[in-house]
């Protein structure tokens, strides 16, 4: 009889017995899953020193990030859990609002952009929480760190995908307000629809981040919003501000917009030079 060639095979023929298929299937899956690892590792930079991040000949960090993206928003359309979660979740909150806020609908307006954010703040930490659960879960987590190119461009991809997400649940967001709040966007939509989209840009950045620091952490579910929540404050008040001007139809100062723009520059540098260490660590 051919003596198997994998470890779970090879064992049981040692030992006498008989080798099934499903141990033959599992010892082939770990074999090439260590020739991969190691494949990775003979192509990963030097992670110390002073070409620590240097760009690996034949490999674009480019193409990295967008495969990641790609999955991301493939695997979030497939599954629709991500998504679905967040959405269900808006509906229910905007719902309970319609009924605790006032009647009138200037008051409605008034409160409207400030409880739009409070909704997309909570409704972000669903699909945040998330972010690398396909990973985690899929045992890919040691070969993302060991991608053989700039981790910063792993952290763009996550965050861009994030940023899809939060964009998507923003929208719906806003159409619930409009049917359960009566919020007519259509007076100053385009100001409205820039300062959702800044805010989701700085949300997501910020949340992929410490999303990725919270992951091997065993109470990640309690540490992501007692991370979250004061860092992001300054991006939802300028956000929210934004978005009552532009629902009460005037010109927002240009400062608000430079600085909510600044500081989702700020935030997307942060994670892409970070980022490395995180995954270290």
């Amino acid at each position: 009889m051919e003596r198997p060639r994998f470890g779970i095979g090879r064992a049981a023929h040692a030992a006498g017995r008989p080798t099934s298929r499903r141990g033959r299937d599992r010892g082939r899956g770990r074999a090439r899953g260590e020739l991969l690892a190691a494949a990775l590792r003979s192509h990963t930079p030097a992670r110390f020193g002073p070409n620590r991040r240097s760009r690996i000949r034949g490999v674009n960090g480019l193409e990295v990030a967008r495969a990641i993206l790609a999955k991301d928003l493939l695997l979030d359309l497939r599954t629709r859990d991500r998504l679905g979660h967040m959405a269900v979740f808006a509906l229910l909150v905007v719902a309970m609002l319609s009924i605790v806020v006032p009647a009138s609908r200037p008051e409605r307006l008034a409160w409207s952009p400030a409880l739009l954010w409070v909704v997309m703040l909570f409704t972000s930490l669903l699909g945040l929480s998330r972010s690398f659960q396909s990973e985690t879960e899929g045992g890919a987590f040691a070969l993302l760190v060991q991608a053989p190119v700039d981790r910063g461009w792993v952290f763009l991809g996550k965050a861009c995908a994030n940023a899809v997400a939060l964009i998507g649940a923003l929208l719906w967001t806003g159409l619930l307000f409009t049917i359960f709040l009566d919020v007519d966007w259509s007076g100053a939509w385009l100001a409205a629809l820039g300062a959702g989209v800044l805010g989701a840009v700085g949300l997501a950045a910020l949340g992929t981040l410490l999303s990725a620091m919270s992951v091997a952490v065993r109470f990640r579910e309690f540490l992501l919003p007692v991370l979250l929540f004061p860092l992001v404050l300054p991006v939802l008040v300028l956000a929210s501000s934004l978005t009552a001007a532009a629902l009460a139809e005037r010109a927002a100062p240009p400062l608000w917009w430079a600085v909510l723009a600044l500081y989702d520059w700020v935030f997307v540098l942060l994670g892409y030079f970070v980022f490395d260490y995180v995954l270290e660590d």
